[in-house]
């Protein structure tokens, strides 16, 4: 069965003091990117429905299928983050790495909590989905395998534990499972492995290329969020829509085919 395709947004952080890292996210600028989802035909949909979704088990008529995950688990999470997704009644995933919760580590001079059992377990009694997550390396490809099979099965027993919930998600920031540790994951009871795009290969539950959405500018985000993005944001080709800066042309496109289909529907 071939999978559909869906945008399935990646941030590392959303923060009202994104300057202490350059892949976070500034509140006013996620704030801004929900009400335009909201006003715009999308439908955010929890993973377990954007997978279903992508599995063809699920539809959603008209709107525009999108997903939300969050990396890491900072407390910026429960603060910040939780109040604007309720206002918009928009669900999320948040993955986290076990033997980060309840500390903390330091940027640009400041200290930066991470979530503690205790908020995790409200997140997930209001709905929040929580999955696994490797943060011992930007890329899996640059962890040994016995250790990534370790983290595999120890870090989803942790979070079940601890938590009282199914974890059927796995997260890192770059790479994709190579066969063994994709028939591992499968084994453990994972749903879906959870990267970030280009993986350079077809759809696939186990090496699902998420958008990171890092950049304040609002163009970038619609240019991530549009169809040709979607498109071809896991193809060979990607590089080259890279190189020459053909992706900044994706939402122009983009734009200008919403703009016949709405002129063909009225």
């Amino acid at each position: 069965m071939r999978l559909r395709p869906i945008s399935i947004i990646q941030y590392q952080n959303v923060s009202p003091r994104p300057e202490l890292n350059r892949l976070w996210l500034s509140l006013e600028a996620f704030k801004k990117q929900l009400e335009y989802l909201s006003k715009n035909n999308f439908q955010v949909l929890g993973l377990g429905d954007a997978i279903n979704y992508m599995e063809r088990k699920k539809e959603v008529g008209k709107l525009r299928p999108i997903s939300i995950t969050f990396d890491n688990g900072f407390m910026d999470f429960y603060e910040y983050v939780l109040p604007v997704l309720a206002e918009y009644s928009c669900p999320a995933t948040v993955l986290v790495s076990p033997p980060k919760v309840g500390h903390h580590v330091t940027m640009a001079g400041e200290k930066v909590y991470y979530l503690t059992w205790s908020l995790l377990k409200d997140l997930s009694k209001a709905g929040i989905t929580i999955g696994a997550y490797e943060d011992q390396t930007w890329n899996i490809n640059d962890i040994s395998e016995s250790t990534l099979l370790d983290h595999i099965r120890r870090y989803r027993e942790t979070l079940e534990s601890k938590l009282g919930i199914k974890v059927l998600y796995f997260g890192v920031k770059e790479g994709v499972p190579n066969p063994r540790i994709r028939d591992f994951l499968i084994s453990e009871g994972y749903r879906a492995f959870l990267t970030q795009c280009p993986t350079n290969t077809k759809a696939d539950l186990y090496a699902i290329g998420r958008i990171q959405v890092d950049d304040d500018d609002f163009n970038i985000f619609l240019t991530k969020i549009s169809r040709t993005y979607l498109f071809f944001k896991d193809r060979k080709s990607w590089k080259y829509i890279r190189d020459y800066s053909l992706d900044k042309a994706a939402h122009k496109l983009s734009e200008s085919y919403d703009k016949i289909r709405k002129r063909k529907s009225h």
